[in-house]
């Protein structure tokens, strides 16, 4: 006799289950109150939806889709006029105060790195890099408001100052700074911004 045989002969037998039995527990089964689901799963469950459009309403939303898209876009600022610094500008007439693109350039073949500092940027040199271009003169477009402007270029980490500037100022540590005066009206005749 083998060990399977054994246990087997040690266990009573289960009698057999009543005919009835599993109708009765299929019976018990479907009276029990079905489980809830969660708020989460109810949340995301399938839904079917029906959604019905009469001609004259799917026209009338599409309009309106358009026209809301229409407003929305974003309208481009008109183009500041650039200019070159080394004179007073005076902005155009329809510029009604707008910030001008003000051009400094700087003829410097060897050097390899200039910025521009200046009271516009907080005298940081980073903030305004110059680009070289193919002749060797570096130059940067910078927007400014009506007023005087003092500046410097800062060529490989020494400052220069702007040889073609018409107006100059003090800049307190015995040298002098360029100043780019854009307006031409009677607050123009002022000094320059501090430095």
């Amino acid at each position: 006799m083998s060990h399977d045989d054994e246990l087997r002969s040690l266990k009573p037998a289960a009698p057999p289950p009543r005919a009835d039995f599993v109708d009765g527990v299929m019976r018990q089964l479907a009276a029990r109150p079905l489980p809830r689901r969660s708020r989460w799963r109810r949340l995301f469950a399938e839904r079917e939806v029906t959604v019905r459009f009469r001609p004259a309403t799917l026209l009338l939303g599409a309009c309106a889709a358009v026209a809301v898209l229409a407003l929305a876009r974003p309208r481009p600022a008109p183009p500041a006029p650039v200019v070159t610094a080394g004179r007073t500008i005076t902005p155009p007439p329809s510029s009604d105060g707008a910030p001008v693109l003000i051009r400094f350039a700087l003829a410097a073949p060897r050097a390899r790195a200039v910025g521009l500092a200046g009271d516009f940027n907080g005298w940081r040199a980073d903030r305004a890099p110059l680009v070289r271009g193919a002749n060797g003169v570096w130059t940067v477009e910078v927007p400014l408001g009506r007023g005087n402007w003092s500046y410097s270029f800062v060529v490989d980490g020494k400052w220069v100052e702007d040889p073609l500037a018409e107006s100059w100022r003090a800049d307190g540590f015995g040298g002098r700074n360029a100043v780019v005066r854009v307006g031409d009206g009677p607050e123009m005749l002022g000094s320059a911004r501090g430095g």
